[in-house]
């Protein structure tokens, strides 16, 4: 009788001892492999996480502080110029994700007027643009100060659009799709008025209404301010819009840029390859970073992970000197039965090939087991761990519509084929170790030495 059939009929004969053995070796793998799909999930969940955080760098123009001959110091703001070609190489720099060129300038409407400030008149009747690529990544839409009620925000392939508040779509009784002309101007003092500072030839250009914002928050000194400094008078542009009125050039940002980091773990990374490049001139120019919510949290994701690591360790050791351990109190307590074949003439590697065929069977149909219920264990598990989150995503539609995404968590703790076939071989290999660490004390002994151990 070969060590096949004679595994096969330990097996069917000793079946307490199979379904003990089959029950531990079904629960070590379903508990290691839900452990390690916490991990996966851990893991991922604090990767999204980071990204749904995000953080940005902002480059700016600094101050130069200047002495004279007699010791007087004066203060200059610089102006910032950064071109398209400066961008392309600072977007190469890591992962960004996006970026924001702005540029500022007032306009003038014909056939509209602004909500009046103080001292109004149609000389100073205007508002201030902001041309930018992306309205939805501008601080006064992501940090609430306003909202876009109708219409759509300005995106990198928006032409003459514009976005207008509530109160001048009111104002003048204009909706999304309405066309209506700007020209140039600009805001100055003279005498202590307001007038209209533009010099030379004026621009004009005709835009179509994109969108509509309310104001969510007021500014305390709205009320005391110019006509075009009144919120209710900010329009968002694209950047064509200030080109067409002269107080932009083409692929020239003047105002400030803005870049979005996909990663805020790599932000520090992205910045020294940042001044690196020399066609900005960093002597007038500065590097503002914002990774502030990330800096809060980011300790305790980190504490979070190892957390999770820790105890994954300490099961998998516990789980592994459980089933050794068990194992080898089966073998040894099998020392008569090996005395019986080795004096029938078995030989050992008959006997050892037997007891790894008997327990790897074993293991392997746990292992089957395991993988039918693991899928609902998991399931269970994320229903549990996400029944309340709720946090959303920056996507790629964000700056296009302003919106974030659900979190989508429906696969973190799916392991996949691969991770799940290494855990399942890393716990056959410690099974067969195992067994053969504990049959080799047995198989040492000759059969007269085990009887006379066993009277």
């Amino acid at each position: 009788m070969n060590f096949v059939r004679r595994a096969g009929f330990y097996i069917l004969r000793k079946k307490g001892k199979t379904i003990s053995l089959f029950l531990l070796a079904a629960v070590v793998s379903t508990f290691l492999i839900s452990c390690f799909s916490v991990l996966n999930a851990a893991g991922m969940l604090t990767a999204e996480i980071r990204k749904s955080i995000g953080a940005a760098f902002y480059i700016r123009a600094n101050t130069s502080v200047n002495t004279d001959e007699n010791g007087r110091f004066s203060m200059e703001q610089n102006s910032i110029r950064i071109t398209d070609e400066d961008i392309a190489k600072i977007m190469q720099c890591g992962d960004i994700s996006y970026c924001n060129p702005i540029n500022y300038g007032y306009a003038k409407g014909k056939e509209l007027t602004f909500v009046p400030g103080e001292q109004d008149n149609p000389d100073n009747n205007m508002g201030q643009v902001t041309a930018l690529r992306y309205s939805a990544l501008h601080t006064d839409f992501t940090d609430g100060t306003i909202s876009l009620s109708a219409g759509g925000h300005i995106t990198g392939t928006s032409r003459s659009a514009v976005i207008i508040s509530s109160g001048v779509a009111a104002e003048n009784n204009l909706s999304v799709g309405d066309t209506v002309t700007f020209v140039s101007a600009g805001l100055g003092i003279d005498a202590g008025s307001y007038v209209d500072s533009w010099q030379g030839d004026r621009g004009e250009v005709r835009v179509t209404i994109a969108g509509i914002y309310d104001i969510l928050k007021e500014h305390s000194s709205a009320a005391e301010t110019a006509t075009a400094g009144k919120q209710e008078n900010r329009i968002y542009a694209s950047h064509d819009v200030l080109d067409a009125l002269k107080e932009s050039e083409p692929s020239v940002y003047t105002g400030e840029v803005d870049f979005y980091v996909i990663d805020p773990a790599g932000l520090n990374k992205i910045l020294p390859k940042v001044h690196q490049i020399t066609s900005i001139d960093w002597k007038t120019h500065f590097i503002r970073t914002n990774d502030f919510q990330y800096s809060k949290i980011s300790d305790s994701m980190l504490s979070f992970s190892n957390l999770v690591k820790v105890l994954l360790m300490c099961i998998t050791a516990v789980s592994t000197v459980i089933l050794t351990l068990i194992l080898a109190l089966g073998i040894r307590g099998r020392i008569r039965e090996t005395g019986i074949f080795l004096a029938v003439g078995i030989s050992k590697r008959e006997i050892l090939l037997q007891f790894l065929f008997e327990t790897l069977t074993i293991t392997i149909a746990a292992f089957v087991f395991s993988c039918a219920i693991c899928p609902v264990i998991q399931g269970n598990l994320e229903n549990h761990i996400f029944a309340d989150f709720q946090t959303e995503l920056i996507i790629s539609a964000a700056p296009e519509n302003g919106m974030g995404a659900p979190l989508e968590h429906s696969s973190y703790f799916n392991l996949g084929a691969g991770k799940s076939f290494i855990i399942y071989g890393c716990q056959l290999i410690t099974v067969t170790a195992s067994v053969l660490l504990s049959a080799v004390p047995v198989l040492r002994l000759k059969p007269k030495e085990i009887f006379t151990k066993m009277s």
